[in-house]
C-alpha cells in the first residue's frame, strides 16, 4: 500500500489541542522575537512555557491510552498553559501587549486548558 503524503506526520500533529496552541505561538512569534525591553524576562518566561505545552502535548500523546503517563504529560500541558495565558496577562496589564491580541490569545488558551483538562481526566 503506498503511503500518501497527507498520511505522513505525528499523531499529536492532528490533535486540536496541538494545532490551537501552536497557532497561539506563531501569533505571538514577532513579539517574542523582539519583546519590549522591560518584557525580556517575561517574554522569554512566556515563551518556555507555550514550549513546554506543545512538547508536553506531544510527548503525551505518544504514551498509552488511558495511561498515568499520558495523563501526567497532559496536566504538565495544563499547568503551562494556564503560566502561558498569566504571562500574557501581565504583560497586556503592563500596556507590554497589545490588548485586542492578549485578548485573542487569551480565549484560545481558555479553550487549550478546557481540552487539556479533559484529555488529563482520561
Amino acid at each position: 500500500m503506498e503511503e500518501r503524503k497527507e498520511d505522513r506526520g505525528f499523531d499529536f500533529e492532528r490533535l486540536w489541542v496541538y494545532r490551537l496552541a501552536r497557532k497561539v505561538l506563531i501569533r505571538l512569534r514577532d513579539w517574542l522575537a523582539r519583546p519590549p525591553r522591560r518584557a525580556a524576562d517575561l517574554g522569554d518566561h512566556l515563551d518556555r512555557a507555550l514550549a513546554s505545552v506543545l512538547l508536553n502535548i506531544a510527548e503525551g500523546s505518544g504514551k498509552e491510552p488511558a495511561s498515568k503517563d499520558r495523563a501526567r504529560f497532559y496536566r504538565t500541558a495544563l499547568g503551562s498553559a494556564k503560566e502561558a495565558a498569566a504571562a500574557v496577562d501581565i504583560l497586556a496589564v503592563r500596556g507590554l501587549l497589545d490588548p485586542a491580541l492578549a485578548a485573542e490569545i487569551r480565549e484560545d488558551m481558555i479553550s487549550v486548558a478546557a481540552m487539556l483538562h479533559r484529555m488529563a481526566e482520561k
